[in-house]
């Protein structure tokens, strides 16, 4: 049994890519986010196009989120270099020659339906993905919500491949085998059907205005990045689980919850923002109620038995597709 968790085969954070905020966040200035002991940095310059640099000074490491955005440039509060949006270190006020060191890394940076996401890496290894079949100008994203997992972050994405726990929890009733499948090399998705057969006032409510059943597809990408389909009968949900590691035992999960917006004009300005947060409102109480299950969680393959086979395969390929965390300037 493996009872100390930092013999865990996997990284401390995967290589992936990552959430860093909301676009109006970063128009009101640099946004900061710290990732396996690494800080990132992310600002925008007068061009419009976001940027995220490595987060400490190549100086002294200085905290870069502190600093300010001049034009093209972002600027270190603690002395004042000037760092463009290639990385590279283009002024320093006391000094008229730049030394080679003077260097930020540059990281792969998307903005997706109003939020701003990263690799965490210097090349990405995959394009950002979405939902299939779908453009960001078609879905609305609700307000973000965040979660707190008592659990290493490799076990959130595991957890949609758990059948066991399907079996178990939420007042699902499994109807056939799950799908499993790889779109990606970096991606794994489980497709499956549920009777919501709970007594609760919300599964009641679920199956009156919703539908009896549900499909759920879960695709995966690195460990970091879910892809949540939720499809009733009536209606269907999008949500995009972003897992950001806070330690060996912590996982930050941060989530944006999306609906199709309406055709009309008097939709899209009254019905779709409601609809949007009654959706945010049932998957973040469905979220929350796995928090308790999964606390304490570590990984011991060989406790794993026969009807833990797709979980298994699931922990095998992420191993495969994980990455050991790199020097600061890979």
């Amino acid at each position: 049994m493996i009872s100390d968790r930092s013999q865990s085969p996997f990284p401390s954070v995967p290589a992936s890519w990552f959430h860093l905020c909301g676009s109006e966040a970063l128009n009101r200035g640099p946004v900061s986010i710290e990732l396996g002991g690494r800080t990132f940095v992310g600002y925008r310059p007068q061009s419009g196009r976001a940027v995220v640099l490595s987060g400490r000074c190549s100086h002294l490491g200085a905290q870069l989120g502190n600093g300010a955005v001049c034009g093209e440039r972002l600027v270190c509060p603690l002395h004042g270099w000037e760092y463009g949006p290639d990385g590279g270190c283009e002024k320093i006020p006391a000094a008229d020659v730049i030394p080679d060191f003077a260097r930020q890394n540059s990281y792969p940076t998307e903005e997706r339906g109003g939020h701003v996401f990263f690799f965490n890496r210097r090349q990405a290894r995959f394009a950002l993905p979405f939902f299939k079949g779908l453009t960001p100008d078609q879905l609305l994203p609700a307000k973000p919500f965040e979660l707190i997992a008592d659990a290493p972050w490799y076990f959130v994405g595991a957890n949609g491949f758990d059948v066991q726990h399907f079996r178990m929890a939420h007042d699902r009733t499994l109807l056939g085998p799950p799908e499993v499948s790889s779109p990606s090399p970096f991606a794994r998705r489980v497709v499956a059907t549920f009777a919501v057969t709970g007594h609760s006032f919300q599964d009641r409510l679920t199956r009156r205005l919703a539908g009896p059943h549900v499909t759920m597809d879960v695709t995966v990408w690195c460990g970091s990045l879910i892809l949540v389909r939720a499809e009733f009968q009536r209606t269907t949900s999008y949500g995009i689980f972003n897992v950001l590691p806070i330690d060996a035992h912590r996982t930050l999960g941060r989530v944006i919850v999306w609906v199709k917006r309406s055709n009309s004009v008097l939709g899209r300005g009254l019905f779709d923002p409601l609809n949007a947060a009654i959706h945010r409102f049932f998957i973040q109480t469905f979220l929350r109620s796995d928090l308790p299950r999964i606390a304490g969680l570590h990984y011991q393959p060989e406790h794993l038995i026969d009807a833990d086979g797709i979980l298994s395969d699931y922990f095998d390929w992420l191993e495969k597709v994980s990455e050991p965390l790199p020097t600061e300037n890979t």
